[in-house]
């Protein structure tokens, strides 16, 4: 607890020059990280960097893309599968934002069979996974006619057996 001289007023402690080059420093090297996140547009130092998938504003008479997984098992055929850390162990927007990777490297989605038959050991077995996304019109702001369903990809996980 700090005393009170006789005066009444509170001592001030003025910041040291060692203390204001830290301080400043910080701030420098986090809105250089801030700054790098924007310009190369990457979600990887969020929060210091963007967040894209709130950072652009909708065309009330464009689109809107959203992905998901479809699976076939033995006994069934084109089961949505939830794209979230318990039941892939990866949620979403980790999967869209690697879209592209995922795209170019089709063996990734072994990775998601693996996820969602370890946190399911009584599920039945992938043994066809398909990465979809829909696409909804839109006019005005609001969602007119039925989705374009789109095959992105489709991974077979029984290949990888032979």
């Amino acid at each position: 607890m700090q005393r009170r001289p006789a005066d009444g007023k509170q001592d001030v402690r003025r910041l040291s020059a060692a203390g204001l080059a830290v301080r400043v420093a910080g701030t420098v090297a986090a809105l250089g990280v801030l700054a790098y996140g924007q310009v190369a547009d990457t979600n990887d130092l969020f929060p210091l960097g963007t967040l894209s998938q709130f950072a652009t504003p909708r065309d009330l008479d464009g689109t809107v893309r959203s992905t998901y997984l479809l699976a076939d098992t033995a006994t069934e055929q084109g089961r949505r599968i939830p794209m979230n850390d318990r039941t892939i162990g990866v949620a979403r927007a980790e999967v869209e934002g690697q879209l592209q990777r995922i795209l170019d490297n089709p063996g990734l989605m072994q990775s998601l069979v693996d996820g969602y038959a370890a946190l399911g050991p009584g599920r039945e077995p992938i043994e066809t996974l398909y990465l979809m996304r829909s696409i909804q019109q839109l006019e005005d702001g609001y969602v007119v006619g039925e989705p374009e369903e789109v095959e992105l990809l489709r991974w077979d996980s029984t290949a990888e057996e032979d």
